[in-house]
């Protein structure tokens, strides 16, 4: 089968970006069967699976995203004669003539559309069904996202399958105390620090977050670290020059993928409560590292935590504080969620990811 990858998103930081490449770095490397046509829209991208025999790399230009993926992608397909387009993202072309496979990563425009602008919610709300009808077949991120889409847009059970995404094998126990060290003189750690990854987002529920740390910092002396794109914003927003909280966290802004298992390796916990998190990649990088998650009851993020999860409501300031006040303190109970935290991160591998993936796509062959 020649199977053809939309690969515009490639290189973006986030979760979508840090998805579609170790999704295909696996699989490429498990399938040396199938044929691939790789469509990038960046031209520094072309010679990134040039080792790969089974590969070929296109440059498709286009102005724009709608562009590129309604007319630009089934030009392409039909000149290189693929039998199968695959999206990582959430949209495809709706005439493309072939099978289409795309990945939904979360239904939170529907569940919560106050968190997002009206032209998004506008955008999806009449194009989303387009897409998954159009669809041969629908990967999703959790079982929350197969359900709500199964649930809101009545998709036939049947078309969407749930494939987990991963840790990159990086996340792991780092025993090297130099390197530790080194990472803390880098970002000028403190000795024992609280860790949120949460870039510039409202969904991130920075608001209660910081609201429950200011709660904490009065009961016991405690330190955050915040790393995110753009999440120097909050310092500002949320006032924490007027009343000392700033003296207290450190922002750090972007943190590549390379340096981030040693934050999750000196961190007393991940902090991450999400008002409504479709999968949370942090999640998983944490577990794998050893590192023990305090995450939302809503969302993905149960799912995710398993028994490993110390659960928080994520509008409820005072309790979080209480659930933080408790691994800050309490070595013993850090321990055993820590080991928790080890056990359940083995779950989530980008190489189970990509071998279900490839299942799917075979299937349609």
């Amino acid at each position: 089968m020649k199977i053809g990858i939309m690969l515009r998103g490639i290189e973006e930081k986030q979760g979508t970006g840090i998805y579609t490449r170790n999704l295909m770095d696996k699989l490429l490397t498990l399938d040396r069967t199938n044929e691939y046509v790789l469509f990038y829209r960046d031209p520094a991208c072309i010679g990134r699976y040039v080792g790969h025999k089974n590969v070929t790399e296109r440059l498709v230009e286009g102005a724009g995203k709608a562009a590129w993926d309604q007319l630009k992608i089934p030009m392409a397909a039909r000149r290189e004669n693929v039998d199968l387009i695959f999206h990582p993202k959430f949209t495809l072309p709706l005439l493309a003539g072939r099978k289409t496979v795309m990945t939904i990563h979360g239904a939170s425009w529907f569940v919560h559309p106050e968190l997002y602008r009206k032209s998004e919610i506008a955008y999806i709300r009449a194009f989303m069904p387009l897409y998954c009808r159009k669809a041969t077949a629908i990967l999703s991120n959790s079982e929350l996202t197969t359900r709500d889409f199964v649930r809101i847009l009545r998709l036939d059970p049947a078309k969407v399958h749930t494939v987990w995404l991963g840790a990159h094998e990086r996340f792991k126990v780092i025993p090297d105390v130099g390197m530790l060290d080194a990472a803390r003189r880098e970002y000028n750690l403190p000795d024992r620090f609280i860790l949120a990854v949460s870039r510039y987002d409202p969904r991130k529920n920075f608001g209660n977050l910081i609201e429950a740390f200011r709660i904490l910092r009065k009961r016991t002396p405690c330190k955050l670290v915040v790393t995110g794109l753009r999440c120097e914003r909050y310092r500002e927003e949320y006032g924490l020059d007027k009343d000392g909280t700033a003296a207290d966290v450190r922002f750090l802004d972007w943190v590549d993928q390379e340096k981030l298992p040693a934050l999750y390796n000196m961190a007393d916990c991940l902090f991450f409560p999400s008002v409504y998190e479709e999968f949370g990649i942090p999640t998983c990088e944490a577990m794998a590292c050893g590192c023990p998650v305090v995450v939302s009851t809503t969302g993905a993020l149960p799912e995710l935590a398993g028994d490993a999860g110390i659960l928080v409501d994520p509008f409820n300031p005072a309790k979080m504080a209480d659930a933080l006040e408790r691994v800050v303190t309490d070595d013993a109970y850090r321990k055993e969620y820590a080991g928790r935290a080890l056990k359940r991160g083995a779950l989530f591998t980008w190489d189970r990811c990509a071998q279900e993936t490839l299942k799917v796509l075979n299937s349609l062959a």
